[in-house]
């Protein structure tokens, strides 16, 4: 094992430590240099051997192979092998041009078609990386979180709006019919107040900083006052927190307050604010929970210092696609 490489370790509950970023750029290297010789059987002698001499070597490795296969086929597993004997398969992947192509490629197919319809049908549109200031035609004035959309749908007898993705803050001018915020099987119901409500693939989340607010979801119903917040997950769970008011909706002057998210819900957050799509290679690091404040207008820095207290790193494959490994 090369001096420049540091080992793993066991974290302090037992558990084995994420490898470190020397040993994943190593494992990097010897990913691409299979790539330039896939015929190369000394090549994969010098890795099966490199694999062998440490598992912190092999964890790299399997770390590394994940992010790959999210990008397409990686190279045949040197782990696989029955007595180091090396197949000398061909790769299939395109060069690193076409790579790179391919990636972005999917990377936007990724980010914009599983909401585009949503999107699309929306009254008001925030793009990636943007908010929206609006104001409705009752006066309530809203703040639509960057890619996000909304639909306003009034009657002469109540007020609904229908928050098809993201996020958005309300302060609901006052009006003799109620203020209805739907998203997917949630309602908030305003009772003179300013709050925010988020919707995402993962859930639901209301944050009141003034007055009160009725949420009704599936067969609960939650009264929120000011600091409250709620979050719902989309098989029925639900989570309740304190926050000071003045946190909330702190996205509209580029903060992100977090409390007991995941990782891979504040993947899908970030994505809202930069354009770019990020995945996450690791299925118990994406499950990972996050408590903190970020930088919004520095989404790489951000990103960063959600997963590294999880040993997770940030991989840049194109300027339009992060990989989390």
């Amino acid at each position: 094992m090369e001096t420049s490489e540091k080992r793993t370790s066991a974290r302090e509950d037992g558990t084995p430590a994420r490898p470190d970023a020397a040993l994943l750029r190593r494992a990097t290297d010897w990913m691409l240099r299979l790539e330039a010789a896939p015929d190369d059987r000394g090549l994969r002698r010098e890795l099966d051997a490199w694999l062998a001499a440490d598992n912190a070597h092999r964890q790299a490795w399997r770390r590394v192979r994940g992010a790959w296969d999210l990008i397409g086929e990686a190279p045949a597993d040197p782990e696989a092998w029955p007595g180091g004997a090396a197949p000398a398969t061909r790769l299939r992947r395109p060069g690193p041009g076409a790579l790179a192509g391919l990636a972005l490629a999917a990377c936007l197919l990724l980010a914009v078609l599983p909401g585009a319809w949503r999107y699309w049908q929306a009254d008001y549109r925030a793009p990636v990386g943007d908010t929206l200031a609006l104001t409705l035609s009752d006066g309530s004035r809203v703040m639509l979180g960057a890619g996000s959309a909304l639909v306003e749908d009034f009657t002469a007898g109540r007020r609904r709006v229908r928050l098809l993705d993201g996020e958005a803050f309300f302060e609901v001018a006052e009006d003799r019919r109620p203020f209805l915020v739907q998203a997917g099987e949630m309602e908030a119901r305003d009772i003179g107040t300013a709050f925010n409500v988020r919707a995402d693939d993962q859930g639901y989340a209301v944050a009141v900083r003034d007055g009160e607010v009725a949420v009704r979801y599936r067969d609960g119903e939650h009264r929120l006052l000011p600091g409250d917040q709620l979050a719902l997950d989309r098989d029925g769970g639900a989570r309740r927190y304190r926050l000071p008011p003045d946190r909330v909706a702190a996205w509209r002057e580029g903060r992100l307050f977090v409390q007991d998210r995941t990782l891979a819900d504040l993947a899908d957050t970030l994505e809202r604010h930069a354009p770019g799509y990020i995945l996450i290679a690791d299925g118990d690091l994406a499950a990972r929970r996050v408590t903190g404040s970020y930088d919004l207008t520095d989404i790489d820095g951000a990103l960063s210092a959600m997963v590294q207290p999880h040993g997770g790193r940030v991989l840049h494959i194109t300027p339009l696609l992060r990989i989390v490994l």
